[in-house]
């Protein structure tokens, strides 16, 4: 070890030679010992460092070994520290059961049935899909079979290299504080992970379930109840980009009476290499990611495209605007499908103050200027993780307030409560469904978006990264962020920061010094606002990757806002430029 100590961090170095002594590694000692003899610092220093955190999707990284990656040990104990956390919550914990699914990702089928083995060694009931499934079936499932929670194996749209592990609560939605920083805490202290020796054996002897076909028709059922219109005159050009998106995109759009879709053929096979793409990032936000469904779009001359994730719980959408194929962003999308589910529901007898949607703090703030225009709640002041929707879910069950729709700006929608993370089926059925109604009247959904933006106000929204990778990029994200929180900036660019908010102290201090409290969960965010909390900035660290996240969002009037919207855009690329100078700046 006293070379190790010479080359790495002290971090690196405890985690290293608890791997190299602890029972529970024990497969992975002989690779880890010839990564010491090849010398393989920079990569060591990168595989230890920390041990991986549940971040705003679980944990998620690179697979291989080491403590801060993907493998059998950091699944197995991570399974193993679910179940015993949740029988602290709830003695039944085990009878009632965990039900697994995951995507398609080249390591999930190995690490799915090992979880299931994990679980069932513990005692635990356990249900596991037949095949890849797409997440937000797994969070009904976890509902609909009762369970005491669910995990899913997936890294959502990282690269082929990476995998993950989602934990879910028994509501069916993912964990939020302190369950997290429990089940990360009992993770740590478990010394042997239990498995069944054979998942086959357990199969035959019931320790472990197989489902399939009997949930997916129960979850279909619970989609196509959120079926607000009659119109289905639309053509749909559709790619789950080698996912999950055929398992519940695809059949609920059929269901629901969508005939005319066109399938990308070659994104429909299943494959965690995601061959097709061109930067092998499966991620709808991302333009290469649309690019076959695009061009499948404009051949066929359907009337939108839609993409999936590779767990198919986020949601793609690019118009056929007049000849032009328009990719929506998150925001926009969340904004065309608050107004649809409110003006339906105002159309079936009214909304009141009582029906409530929700977003996070970097969601576009016109989802609330549209609930407060049809007369409904909107609650905004979430950190960053659909979890959080979840959660306001959850507390008000048992209350007079009904949930319509929850969005958040990464793309991800849940239209009813049947599940409570996000789902590309609803989100695809309600976008359709307005797509084909607006079809009727001669217009696209842009159109709509337009005329939103003169009725409410033109809001216009920026995501923009910096990426830190390894343990070296991880101390510079650190930097940058204490640095910006002890001395915030009084202007970025030509903008006078009018108020800083530290969701860390929760506390916002304006220009003039005084101080107000912020309602929320403390989370390592900041936000600068711009004279207008409608215009700001939020800067915050990946929870699920090695990057600083910028996210600009402005708001303005306007009579034009085709010519307003991309005006503005170039002054956030500006404004963005701006901050990320300032953050530079400050790394020694």
């Amino acid at each position: 070890m006293d070379s190790v100590k010479q080359h790495v961090s002290v971090e690196a170095a405890a985690n290293i030679e608890r791997w190299l002594t602890e029972p529970k590694y024990a497969e992975y000692k002989v690779e880890l010992e010839q990564m010491i003899a090849n010398e393989q610092w920079q990569d060591l220093e990168d595989a230890f460092f920390k041990v991986i955190e549940f971040g705003t999707g679980g944990r998620r990284g690179t697979t291989g070994v080491g403590s801060n990656r993907i493998n059998r040990v950091t699944i197995g104990e991570s399974a193993q520290a679910l179940c015993r956390y949740a029988q602290q919550f709830d003695p039944d914990a085990p009878a009632k059961g965990v039900v697994i699914a995951c995507d398609t990702r080249l390591t999930s089928p190995e690490l799915s049935q090992y979880t299931a083995r994990v679980c069932a060694a513990n005692g635990f009931k356990t249900y596991i899909f037949d095949s890849f499934r797409a997440t937000p079936e797994l969070s009904f499932a976890v509902r609909h079979l009762g369970c005491a929670v669910g995990i899913v194996i997936s890294a959502s749209h990282n690269p082929p290299t990476d995998n993950g592990f989602k934990a879910y609560w028994d509501d069916g939605a993912q964990v939020v504080p302190p369950h997290d920083r429990g089940i990360l805490d009992a993770a740590a202290a478990v010394t042997e992970v239990l498995a069944e020796p054979d998942f086959e054996a357990a199969v035959t002897e019931g320790k472990i379930t197989i489902i399939g076909q009997d949930v997916d028709e129960a979850y279909y059922a619970a989609v196509l109840e959120q079926a607000d219109g009659q119109e289905r005159d639309l053509t749909i050009a559709y790619s789950p980009l080698h996912g999950a998106g055929q398992t519940n995109v695809l059949p609920v759009l059929r269901q629901a009476g969508f005939t005319q879709i066109t399938t990308v053929d070659e994104q429909m096979v299943p494959d965690g290499n995601f061959p097709t793409i061109a930067n092998r990032k499966p991620n709808p936000e991302e333009r290469a990611a649309n690019d076959m469904v695009v061009a499948k779009m404009m051949e066929t001359s359907a009337d939108i495209a839609i993409t999936n994730d590779p767990d198919a719980d986020r949601i793609g959408v690019i118009v056929n605007h007049h000849g032009q194929p328009i990719y929506l962003t998150g925001n926009q999308s969340a904004a065309l499908a608050t107004d649809y589910a409110l003006r339906k529901l105002q159309g079936r007898g009214g909304v009141t103050p009582q029906h409530y949607i929700v977003k996070t703090i970097v969601t576009t703030d016109m989802m609330k200027a549209l609930a407060d225009s049809y007369g409904a709640t909107c609650y905004g002041n979430l950190l960053i993780g659909f979890k959080y929707i979840g959660e306001v879910i959850r507390q008000k069950e048992g209350t007079d307030e009904v949930f319509v729709l929850g969005g958040e700006e990464s793309y991800g929608l849940l239209k009813g409560d049947y599940a409570r993370d996000k789902d590309g089926a609803v989100g695809a059925l309600a976008l359709a469904e307005y797509a084909a109604e607006l079809k009727q009247q001669g217009k696209t959904l842009v159109d709509r978006l337009m005329e939103l933006y003169r009725e409410v106000g033109l809001y216009v929204e920026r995501l923009e990264v910096a990426i830190y990778p390894g343990a070296e990029g991880f101390a510079t994200m650190q930097q940058i962020m204490n640095s910006l929180r002890t001395d915030p900036p009084k202007m970025i660019g030509d903008q006078v920061v009018s108020a800083v908010s530290d969701y860390q102290t929760l506390v916002r201090t304006a220009a003039d010094g005084t101080t107000a409290a912020i309602n929320c969960v403390k989370g390592n965010v900041l936000v600068f606002e711009c004279g207008d909390s409608r215009r700001r900035i939020t800067i915050r660290p990946s929870g699920t990757e090695p990057k600083l996240k910028f996210y600009i969002q402005w708001h303005e009037e306007t009579t034009n806002p085709e010519e307003d919207y991309t005006r503005v855009q170039d002054a956030l690329k500006q404004l963005f430029e701006a901050l990320q100078a300032e953050a530079l700046s400050r790394v020694q």
